[in-house]
């Protein structure tokens, strides 16, 4: 009985009333014409995928340079100057890194080419001397043969990939210009969220743009001073050991601290190479100093930066990088924090009006 009811109580919420004959829009939002739409529409989603992807990097390369330009406002005091000069930073990072790193990098790399075989041959016959006088100690010969071909197609194809990461593609130059205009204008990104929510949830939207905003401010201002230590910390350490292209590595690792927990790990490969080039035990202690960088950087900076700054689970931060990672590449992996943020923004808003709600359920009248 109670299921019928409900039925009829459906169809009558979803009738026309007598007398007024349907519109098109009642037509097409009931039933399989729905369904249609809903189908078209992600189709229509899926075809623009790759548009839509590069306006969401867009979105989230605005948010962290709004965050850099109210900083500069602060420090220059007018909003002109502030955006010339953070155009003018964007612009040098982008034409100078490239010819600064990518040259030396490739005459490196082609030294390495030469040697690695060499080195990998010499651990090969030491693997198969030790075991011949000492039979408890396996053979590794074929492994190192194995490491030797992965190594030696890796390195062969460096140059290469170095080049198309560091050139200036016609996405990123469209990312930047866009990013570029929402930042100087980001208001009317405000407004179109607005008016694409109802007047009753506005106050909501703009508290989560200025959680975001906070947030964000934190990240940039701790993701600096990490990248800042790490970047001093390897130019020192590399300085130190003698091993080449101090200053472009520094750079490298300074750069690739963005990406949470994982970056010290990659900046420190590059440079491991090229001290193979030198001597195995170059390489050695190119590993224990990123190993221990790394520690203070796990243990210091990054709780700084995702725990206090940004206010954020290092779980739910992990969980984030693998998403992103998987979705974007290496892009992904730069704004993996930013869109850690913007999800974690949200989460929060909408757990924290559920509490209210539950709160306010179980009170007793007064």
């Amino acid at each position: 009985m109670r299921s019928e009811s409900f039925r009829a109580s459906r169809q009558r919420s979803h009738s026309v009333p007598e007398g007024k004959s349907p519109t098109l829009g009642d037509q097409l939002t009931q039933g399989a014409p729905l369904a249609v739409l809903m189908v078209l529409s992600l189709s229509i989603l899926y075809q623009l995928r790759s548009i839509l992807q590069l306006i969401a990097i867009a979105i989230l390369v605005s948010l962290v340079l709004q965050t850099l330009l109210s900083q500069l406002e602060k420090l220059l005091k007018q909003r002109w100057l502030a955006i010339i000069s953070l155009v003018i930073g964007i612009v040098g990072l982008t034409v100078l890194l490239p010819i600064v790193i990518l040259p030396d990098l490739v005459v490196e790399f082609q030294k390495l080419t030469s040697k690695l075989p060499e080195y990998l041959s010499s651990l090969t016959q030491q693997s198969q001397n030790l075991h011949a006088h000492y039979s408890f100690i396996p053979d590794i010969s074929t492994e190192i043969t194995k490491l030797n071909d992965f190594l030696y197609g890796l390195v062969k194809s460096l140059p290469l990939l170095l080049e198309k990461a560091l050139g200036i593609t016609v996405e990123a130059f469209a990312i930047l210009i866009l990013a570029l205009y929402i930042t100087y204008d980001p208001g009317f990104l405000a407004e179109g969220l607005l008016r694409l929510t109802p007047r009753r949830h506005h106050s909501s939207v703009k508290r989560i743009l200025k959680t975001m905003r906070v947030r964000l401010q934190g990240w940039m201002s701790g993701t600096f001073l990490a990248m800042l230590f790490l970047g001093i910390g390897v130019g020192i350490g590399l300085w130190i050991l003698g091993i080449p292209l101090v200053l472009p590595f520094a750079i490298i690792a300074g750069l690739f601290e963005i990406i949470p927990f994982f970056g010290s790990f990659v900046g420190g490969f590059l440079p491991a190479l090229v001290a193979l080039t030198i001597s195995p035990l170059k390489l050695v202690l190119v590993v224990v100093l990123f190993l221990i960088l790394n520690q203070i950087d796990s243990h210091i900076f990054q709780p700084i930066v995702v725990g206090h700054q940004v206010n954020l689970n290092p779980v739910g931060v992990v969980i984030t990088v693998l998403i992103m990672s998987e979705l974007l590449g290496i892009v992904g992996l730069i704004f993996a924090i930013p869109a850690a943020v913007v999800i974690m923004s949200l989460f929060d808003e909408f757990t924290a009006k559920a509490s209210l709600a539950e709160t306010a359920r179980f009170e007793p009248p007064s």
